[in-house]
């Protein structure tokens, strides 16, 4: 983890920019990341968010459950990137068509240890932990370091249903207090596929 942070240290100055941070990221080896450290105490089979550092990117470690996933949301405020270190994470990519009140539901990929999921702003998409009896732990570093999610879409397909977070919200969650959404619209879109 220390030759990352470091990497991560030396964009301090310039301009970040997501080719800028994947050119620093190409030197890094995944399989050799040390961060059993940070993992002290936790239980794997819980959802937790543990922090790295702030400067010059937001970076943390996430452990998902089994078959633990994101809601559906928009990256309105951050962009960054993710990448598995254990276990397979699935990205499922949407688009949403407000005037027409369709959400479309792109193929479901799946990332490998090591592979970088790019993450920019305005994308709408879902993540998980598809396997049924493993935990996963991935490295997510956003950028800005310091953002809100205020105006950040949350979608439910099951539902159809559509938030709006605003600035109290901490998380991207459909179980916060009434008054964390700017508003929650009920049979607010279609689903469709696009393959």
């Amino acid at each position: 983890m220390k030759h990352l942070i470091e990497a991560l240290q030396k964009l301090e100055g310039q301009k970040i920019e997501q080719n800028l941070v994947r050119k620093a990221l190409s030197g890094i080896d995944f399989a050799k990341l040390s961060y059993s450290d940070y993992l002290e105490g936790k239980n794997l089979d819980e959802y937790n968010r543990i922090k790295i550092c702030d400067e010059p990117l937001q970076v943390f470690l996430m452990t998902w459950p089994p078959q633990f996933m994101l809601p559906i949301h928009q990256h309105k405020n951050f962009w960054g990137f993710v990448i598995p270190l254990e276990g397979i994470v699935a990205e499922t990519i949407y688009g949403y068509a407000a005037r027409k009140k369709k959400v479309f539901l792109h193929p479901t990929k799946t990332f490998k240890p090591g592979e970088l999921i790019y993450e920019p702003y305005n994308v709408i998409h879902k993540l998980q932990n598809t396997s049924p009896l493993d935990a996963c732990i991935s490295l997510h570093m956003y950028h800005p370091p310091f953002y809100n999610y205020k105006g950040t879409l949350i979608f439910d397909a099951q539902n159809r249903k559509l938030a709006v977070l605003n600035e109290k919200a901490n998380m991207l969650s459909w179980t916060l207090p009434a008054d964390h959404y700017d508003s929650v619209m009920e049979n607010a879109y279609e689903v469709e596929k696009l393959w």
